[in-house]
């Protein structure tokens, strides 16, 4: 989830980092204290409706900080997202990136995942495969499964890793998954909520961490909007779709409080779950992207 700068075994500075499911998907909280991370009491007239497609994001690099060995960084996201709340969710992601220190060297890092999460949110299943310059095996893998059950009188979400080596923790019940916080997001901004809260979990960082997260909503955009972006094929179908500009900040649990995040993403979130315009800083850098491609998928609608 977070930057991490190190230093490769020949003494080359190279810089491995992933970029937050959430991010390109929505991220957010619970919109009301009496509400819960499971769906399955949700009104039909309160489903969110979230549609399959197959996006491609062009990265590039918008600034860097003081200190920071990074010159320049190149990338493209493949994004593949599938399913509806009867059915599961089903997102498969590629980010290839290209990363030149101040010195010009070069490091590739190709980070591959998959996640599936029930309708419910009762079920979150995760694997991640990093490569590095072009090798074809993984420097790191991550796998496991978290499922959310009923402990005492409270939810409890039990975590099972099968990689990097093999354990189990637990979870607090209020906490997300990527898909949960889509929907609640975008539930947020039609109720007209402007700031929310979660922890979220993903399965990042070798499966372990939870991010206590703060999400910002502004108003909703104009529907004109979309055609003020770069045209792309396709896109088009999101004239007539409502969307809202986000910020969401990440915070480490426990971490010393000084106000600022680990890191914060920005978008803008369409009421499909669509996302473009997207912004990720990392403190010591900070990336934009923009969408390059879309495809819509066929759905099969809930009965």
């Amino acid at each position: 989830m977070t930057a991490l700068e190190k230093t490769s075994p020949d003494g080359s500075f190279m810089t491995s980092f992933t970029v937050p499911a959430a991010a390109w998907f929505g991220i957010s909280a619970c919109v009301a204290v009496s509400c819960g991370p499971t769906q399955a009491q949700e009104k039909p007239a309160d489903a969110i409706e979230l549609a399959p497609h197959r996006a491609v994001y062009e990265l590039v690099l918008e600034r860097t900080g003081a200190g920071s060995n990074i010159s320049d960084i190149r990338g493209e996201l493949v994004y593949d997202f599938t399913g509806s709340a009867c059915q599961g969710y089903t997102l498969n992601t590629r980010l290839v990136t290209e990363i030149y220190d101040r010195e010009g060297k070069q490091s590739t890092t190709d980070t591959r995942s998959e996640s599936v999460e029930d309708g419910e949110g009762r079920r979150f299943r995760f694997n991640t495969s990093q490569y590095m310059n072009k090798s074809t095996k993984p420097a790191d893998a991550t796998s496991g499964l978290a499922v959310r059950s009923p402990q005492g009188a409270r939810d409890a979400v039990t975590v099972t890793l099968y990689k990097p080596k093999k354990g189990s923790f637990t979870l607090p019940g209020n906490v997300y998954f990527p898909t949960q916080h889509s929907i609640a997001i975008l539930k947020a901004a039609k109720a007209g909520e402007t700031r929310l809260q979660a922890d979220f979990f993903d399965g990042s960082d070798k499966g372990t961490k939870i991010y206590e997260t703060t999400t910002v909503i502004g108003a909703p955009l104009q529907l004109a909007a979309n055609s003020q972006l770069p045209a792309v094929k396709n896109a088009e179908n999101l004239d007539s779709i409502q969307s809202w500009p986000v910020v969401v900040s990440y915070y480490e649990p426990n971490a010393k409080k000084d106000g600022l995040p680990t890191y914060e993403v920005s978008f803008r979130i369409y009421a499909n779950g669509v996302s473009r315009k997207l912004t990720l800083d990392y403190g010591a850098f900070a990336l934009s992207g923009e969408l390059s491609a879309i495809e819509f998928l066929p759905s099969t609608p809930c009965r």
